[in-house]
């Protein structure tokens, strides 16, 4: 027996599942992949492979040869010539590989269908982890409240320990870098910093004051969140108001 071809065709059967999860859950902020072992993935993706492919061999119109599938992907390679035809060999595989790859297209559009649906009828919330999307800093920072947005922009104040000392950065939320549920860094837009001062009596810190701020320059400002020791967030709602104007 070829092991190590058994163990492609078994991992072509049991890519169903596996692709329909990754089309479902492929986005810019993605939530953290389940905490499976290597055993519970395989085992979930079997039984879910048995029943599509024990459908989809019902919904079949054509003879499956699955005498020479077998003989082929048990390694029962030697004198197979003589016993089947090579013409038989060859449309057998041909129609092997069209099987599987129909069923990764199909499992591909139920997944992208799916996450189309999910995000249509505001199901794309927090609240749901079977049906949330989306990591839970992507919902924090859009302030998502059963899936519906209430700000415009997004201020920010974080306090960075730096060699000069406490330094505050405000500026708004331009974007964001996450590792899974981890955020890894933000980017802000017009940015100011201030440094925090300490004002002491004797050697008691009775108050803490800032310094005046300093503009940054233009561009996209980056802050590793690992260096941010505290943050603080603002939502801003944009109103527009307006006026109707009547001719004298």
């Amino acid at each position: 027996m070829n092991i190590a071809l058994s163990a492609v065709v078994i991992f072509i059967l049991l890519m169903p599942p596996i692709v329909f999860y990754l089309s479902f859950s492929y986005g810019r902020y993605p939530k953290a992949k389940p905490k499976f072992t290597l055993l519970d993935g395989i085992l979930a993706s079997a039984i879910i492979s048995l029943f599509v492919h024990a459908l989809a061999v019902l919904l079949l119109k054509t003879e499956v040869r699955f005498d020479i599938l077998m003989k082929v992907f048990g390694g029962e390679l030697k004198d197979l010539e003589n016993k089947i035809a090579n013409q038989d060999i060859r449309h057998c595989l041909k129609k092997f590989a069209l099987y599987n790859f129909t069923l990764l297209v199909i499992f591909t559009m139920l997944g992208r269908l799916t996450r189309h649906f999910v995000i249509r009828f505001n199901h794309n919330h927090v609240q749901s982890e079977l049906l949330r999307l989306n990591n839970r800093w992507w919902y924090f920072f859009n302030c998502y409240e059963n899936g519906m947005r209430f700000h415009d922009l997004v201020f920010i104040d974080a306090a960075v320990e730096t060699k000069e000392g406490t330094i505050i950065y405000t500026g708004w939320l331009r974007d964001f870098v996450c590792e899974g549920e981890k955020l890894d860094r933000i980017y802000l837009n017009c940015v100011v910093k201030r440094k925090l001062k300490l004002n002491k009596d004797g050697n008691e810190e009775v108050e803490t004051k800032q310094s005046s701020a300093v503009p940054i320059a233009e561009g996209k400002f980056s802050l590793p969140y690992d260096n941010i020791i505290n943050l603080n967030v603002r939502f801003l709602r944009l109103e527009i108001e307006i006026k109707e104007e009547t001719d004298d």
